[in-house]
Parts: C-alpha cells; structure tokens; sequence
C-alpha cells in the first residue's frame, strides 16, 4: 500500500506531495524558518526489511517546490510517533514520543 504526505500549509487550497515513497508516512509537522518551510514526518518505507520506523524531512520552498523530493532520512531506528520541531534561530531540535 502506497500513500502521499501531503501539505496544505504552503499554498492553502492546493494540496501537493511531498513525499510519493512505498508505504506509509504519518504524522507530518511543519516549521517555517530560513525563507522556506522544514516538514518531518514517520516513515514506514524501510518497515519490511528491519521492521523499524524511520523519521524523515523535506525543504519546501514558499512556492512549493519539493527540494527534496520523498524526504531525506534523518534517524532509522523504532521512531515513534507524533513529531514535533522547534527552531532556535541556529537549530532545529525534532522530536518524537516512543510508546510511552
């Protein structure tokens, strides 16, 4: 089974896919900083062959051009679920809650 993640916070009205990969992608949050917008989501893409949960991130610019289209992968290893980012000026800090 195959979904899109998709982001209607850019340009309201008009939904595109930030992320076309095999299986599931959940719980996506974005940030604005830099000009241009930070979107993390779970992704389940890598699920079949070690059964791990992975979180991934994408650049959208405010025309809502994928910079990296399908994400780049930040962290493979039992993600959770429900991430969160914050950004200080210099850093983002993602986070996510593991089953508890």
């Amino acid at each position: 089974m195959t979904y899109v993640l998709m982001l209607s916070l850019v340009l309201p009205g008009a939904d595109f896919p930030i992320c076309t990969a095999a299986d599931a992608q959940y719980s996506p949050c974005a940030i604005y900083a830099n000009d241009q917008y930070y979107v993390f989501w779970v992704d389940y893409r890598y699920y079949s062959i070690d059964s791990s949960q992975s979180l991934f991130g994408a650049r959208v610019s405010t025309s809502g051009t994928v910079l990296d289209p399908d994400g780049n992968l930040l962290y493979n290893n039992r993600v959770g679920y429900v991430p969160a980012v914050a950004y200080d000026g210099t850093n983002f800090l993602v986070v996510f809650r593991d089953s508890c």
